[in-house]
């Protein structure tokens, strides 16, 4: 029971990793990426944030 479950977290993860990993790409963002998982009771919260830097000088 406890492996089946953590083999639906990691798959839901790497899933979710991939499509953040593919977002960031597409917008020339992988330097800047946030990535937040937490689980609680079996309802994960996923959220990223890509973030557009720049030097000023």
């Amino acid at each position: 029971m406890e492996l089946a479950k953590r083999q639906m977290l990691e798959t839901q993860m790497k899933t979710f990793i991939k499509c953040v990993l593919d977002a960031a790409e597409r917008e020339e963002k992988l330097d800047y990426i946030n990535i937040e998982i937490s689980n609680h009771n079996g309802n994960l919260q996923m959220d990223y944030t890509l973030r557009n830097r720049k030097k000023a000088y």
